[in-house]
């Protein structure tokens, strides 16, 4: 065995052994070493997204693998075609083909938002793939991945990486077209255009864009058949000149019920990329990024506890920071106490969401209506399917909703144990993030329920 090729099973075990399975399997497995030369470790990936991965993550074991086997450092280079030549210069394999602007074409407002960039995007394990995706958008236009579709609930930083890739473009290509539009305000933009007689004009600025950001596309469905014909068109004319389009939604395409299958079939021709939830760690990060400009001091454990206290989406950590700075000003404080940030979330969850209101005994028949199971099916002790995931999602949202104990939940479910409730919030959440079907399901009851 050559010492390149105990080089390289030596970051393939220290890799291993850092990462995931999964994280392990896309985007370590398919990896191969080319050959190792002025201490570079010539690296192929079968895809561009999986670089920035390397480069974040795996620097490390690269310099570990490289001193043990030949007592120097090595760094890694990354190729995408197992033919490429090394000497390649980079502007000829990144750099997309942006048309030139023609004075014909009408002025466009890009409708983007400068503070979204991916400096500022916190990754965690729930959106690291979405955020390597989007930068791969950013990096070749229309050549990596178009479509790029990425879906996931409210407040996970959909928006954040749309505009990071029109800021990114226009950063390096200030000449790009590129506009940013949520589907509501396409919607209406078009109809007024056809009100006004002018769809030549909207036609003239939606076709000749060079990037197409679109934030919400389930809002296309159930519009008027003519609205949903106006955007594959305007899809059909953007892709057929490779013209790059990223779109997000709150849900799948194959959950885009309400939206023409010839629509959804071609959402699905590029790259379709899901968002989770931050886990704890990542909303430690996401606090202390957004404390960065505030006056205040925010303790390790006040952080520790604020990022306890919001699980679902960014935006609620967004919304208890901002509570705490009107209390901090109004007070004249440095330091924000547990104890202020506490009574910052009491105050917000009372005015807002009424959490503490709620009668589980609602919750309870609202999911038994869901489900078509009974409440006293669900307070009792039978183990048949329907009646099991009913009750703990009904657990789930007495959990999430209300300010009650564990062991009071467990009476109200039939004398539940204060396990039994945790092990079903445990359950349930886990299941959300891998099913999308479910968690339109329990928004859907939410609703209902506040």
């Amino acid at each position: 065995m050559t010492k390149e090729q105990d080089f390289w099973n030596r970051i393939l075990e220290l890799a291993h052994a850092q990462l995931k399975q999964t994280t392990y399997d896309f985007f370590v497995a398919e990896a191969k070493l080319v050959k190792v030369e002025e201490k570079q470790a010539i690296i192929f990936l079968d895809s561009p997204v999986k670089q920035l991965f390397w480069e974040q993550n795996l620097v490390g074991v690269i310099l570990t693998a490289g001193f043990e086997i030949f007592n120097d450092q090595i760094a890694g280079k990354y190729i995408f075609e197992e033919e490429t030549k090394i000497d390649t210069p980079k502007s000829a394999v990144t750099s997309p083909q942006i048309s030139t602007v023609q004075p014909s074409l009408p002025p466009i407002d890009t409708g983007l938002k400068s503070k979204y960039t991916f400096d500022n995007f916190v990754q965690g394990d729930g959106n690291i793939w979405a955020k390597a995706a989007a930068l791969a958008v950013s990096e070749n236009l229309a050549t990596t991945y178009n479509p790029l579709f990425i879906y996931g609930g409210p407040g996970l930083g959909k928006t954040h990486l749309l505009n990071a890739i029109g800021n990114q473009i226009l950063e390096n290509i200030p000449d790009a077209r590129v506009k940013y539009i949520p589907a509501e305000t396409f919607i209406n933009d078009f109809l007024e255009h056809l009100r006004l007689g002018e769809m030549d004009s909207f036609k003239k600025i939606y076709r000749s864009l060079d990037l197409l950001l679109i934030d919400d596309i389930q809002s296309l469905g159930g519009k008027k058949v003519s609205t949903q014909e106006e955007f594959f068109n305007t899809f059909n004319a953007l892709h057929g000149e490779n013209k790059q389009i990223v779109l997000t939604s709150d849900r799948s395409p194959d959950h885009l019920d309400n939206l023409e299958e010839r629509l959804v079939t071609r959402f699905k021709w590029g790259l379709t990329q899901n968002i989770t939830p931050p886990d704890f760690e990542t909303r430690i990060a996401i606090l202390r990024n957004k404390i960065e400009d505030l006056d205040y001091i925010f303790p390790n454990d006040t952080l520790e506890y604020l990022a306890g206290q919001f699980d679902s989406n960014v935006r609620d950590l967004e919304g208890a920071l901002n509570d705490i700075s009107l209390i901090a000003r109004v007070r004249h404080l440095k330091e924000i106490t547990i104890d202020i940030a506490a009574e910052a979330i009491r105050a917000r969850k009372q005015d807002s969401n009424q959490v503490t209101v709620i009668p589980i005994d609602k919750i309870q028949s609202e999911v038994g209506k869901f489900y078509g199971v009974s409440v006293k099916e669900m307070k009792g002790s039978r183990r048949v399917q329907n009646i099991v995931l009913a009750r703990q999602v009904a657990m789930y949202l007495t959990r999430e909703l209300t300010d009650n104990s564990l062991p009071k939940i467990g009476r109200e479910f039939g004398g539940k144990d204060h396990t039994t409730v945790i092990h079903a919030h445990g359950k349930i959440k886990t299941m959300i993030e891998s099913d999308d079907n479910l968690r339109l399901e329990i928004e859907s009851i939410k609703n209902k329920i506040k």
